[in-house]
């Protein structure tokens, strides 16, 4: 390896343990929402590790069970704390990065593998909705990322004759497979233009054995849901999408920053132009073909749930804008494709243009990062509607909360219930008695009990829950805890 190529691949893993160090500063601000405690409660339960299998693949999560298998060895390892659990998502978030560099260093070399990297370093959207959560949204980019990566690689030369690129690919396609049924789509489409180029003869057949090995490996758990599923497969709460929904979607993937989502649409723009020149010209290379799947990943996942959930199944679309993180790949791609495109066409001295770039590198971080970073601490600084910590710590302060004859009970499913009593247990010292009333036998168990500290969580009250309260006295209420005590 080269002096420059090292100091390139040190440069591009210090960029990636930077924003690392960053993400980990100001973690912990924001508390765990409701399905993060729902996550904690079903990886951080006593439950083993087949329980929590089975529970996934009754479709308890709307998500593949590989991030949950790794919480629940990660919330064994390390002390309770918000900012320990959110590790595992940070370090995810930061290798996505970094995959981020590599993929396009081999399609565009180092300047665009920088101003990649830099564009991903400096995502508020990226740091809040995948490093900041824990749940399956870093490992769903790092995976993301990591088949973009192998996939530009593969296009570049670089990895074709590599002995085990095959597995390589595998792998990174089982990954993106587990981390997020979104990673099905992605994959479809993915599948879609590499049998287009092997159609075409530009790609060899081979090139599609890893899709065929890595789905057969996903089949199987396909079937483990469709057999033991307890809730439906296609009815979300999520509202048909319209054009507003598209528009809005790619200002969320460029953190609210209209100079991002400028850049990203004029990298987006330059792929299509490319390709047509190229095409027109019969001058389509190998290496061409990138301007086919990257900005293809973008058009093909959108529009395939755009017409799923408008048209398809408009009462069961799940067309939510957190779902389409593992695009960020592409988009930090395509704008660092955008800079490039102004950058070739500015009038600088050929002695000169290694510090103009490097001038314009900095001033554009600077300038990106200031705007993203206020995006990311308003979002952060954000009093939640509901905080499960307060409305915990509020009730672990009851004088009787742990008497025999006490009973919390949570709105919410048991699988929150199991979150909330972890917080009793590891964050506030007590361990009161706590039910939901979606429990089995609730309506039994709660007449044991002398007095009831009523939760009301996320979820809202069953008609029969409250003809149960009606039959009890309500003694004080807390509405911005949302607790209220019933003898």
């Amino acid at each position: 390896m080269g002096g420059t190529a090292k100091i390139w691949k040190c440069g591009s893993i210090g960029i990636a343990a930077v924003m690392f160090l960053g993400m980990v500063m100001y973690s912990g601000v924001q508390e765990f929402w409701y399905d993060e405690v729902y996550q904690l409660g079903l990886s951080g339960s006593d439950k083993g590790m087949g329980d929590l299998l089975y529970e996934y693949a009754q479709l308890k999560d709307y998500t593949p069970p590989l991030y949950a298998v790794l919480a629940y060895v990660w919330v064994r390892l390390v002390p309770f704390s918000f900012r320990y659990f959110l590790l595992l998502s940070e370090l995810m978030t930061a290798a996505g990065v970094w995959l981020v560099a590599v993929a396009g260093e081999k399609i565009g070399g180092k300047k665009m593998g920088l101003l990649a990297e830099l564009s991903a370093a400096t995502s508020s959207v990226l740091v809040v909705a995948a490093g900041y959560e824990f749940r399956s949204y870093a490992l769903y980019f790092m995976a993301s990322a990591l088949v973009l990566c192998r996939l530009l690689k593969r296009l570049g030369g670089t990895d074709g004759e590599q002995r085990f690129a095959g597995v390589y690919d595998t792998l990174a396609l089982v990954l993106l497979l587990y981390s997020h049924y979104y990673g099905s789509v992605l994959f479809g489409v993915l599948f879609g233009m590499e049998l287009f180029f092997v159609i075409r003869r530009r790609q060899k057949a081979k090139i599609l054995v890893p899709y065929f090995i890595s789905g057969f490996s996903f089949l199987p758990w396909l079937v483990l849901v469709f057999v033991n599923r307890t809730r439906s497969m296609t009815e979300f709460w999520i509202q048909p999408p319209d054009l507003q929904s598209v528009i809005n979607l790619l200002r969320y993937l460029c953190s609210e920053n209209e100079c991002v989502l400028a850049l990203f649409c004029l990298g987006f723009a330059g792929c299509i132009v490319t390709v047509l020149y190229r095409t027109a010209g019969r001058e389509f290379s190998k290496m061409d073909a990138w301007n086919v799947y990257v900005p293809g990943l973008v058009l093909g996942t959108v529009g395939a749930m755009f017409l799923y959930g408008a048209v398809i199944n408009p009462s069961g679309g799940i067309f939510y804008d957190r779902y389409f993180i593992g695009l960020l790949p592409c988009c930090f791609l395509m704008t660092a494709r955008g800079v490039l495109i102004i950058w070739d066409r500015l009038p600088v001295r050929q002695t000169e243009r290694e510090a103009v770039f490097t001038g314009i590198c900095l001033a554009l971080f600077l300038f990106v990062l200031i705007g993203n970073g206020n995006t990311f601490f308003q979002e952060i600084k954000k009093e939640p509607a509901l905080s499960y910590t307060s409305s915990v710590g509020a009730l672990s302060r009851k004088e009787d909360i742990s008497s025999p004859g006490t009973v919390v009970v949570t709105s919410d499913n048991s699988h929150v219930r199991a979150g909330v009593e972890l917080y009793f247990e590891k964050l506030f010292h007590v361990t009161p008695r706590v039910i939901s009333q979606h429990d089995e036998n609730f309506s039994e168990d709660i007449g044991g009990y002398k007095k009831i500290y009523a939760f009301h969580g996320k979820q809202p009250w069953t008609d029969e829950t409250k003809e149960i309260f009606s039959h009890w006295q309500k003694k004080s209420q807390d509405k911005k805890k949302r607790i209220y005590e019933y003898e």
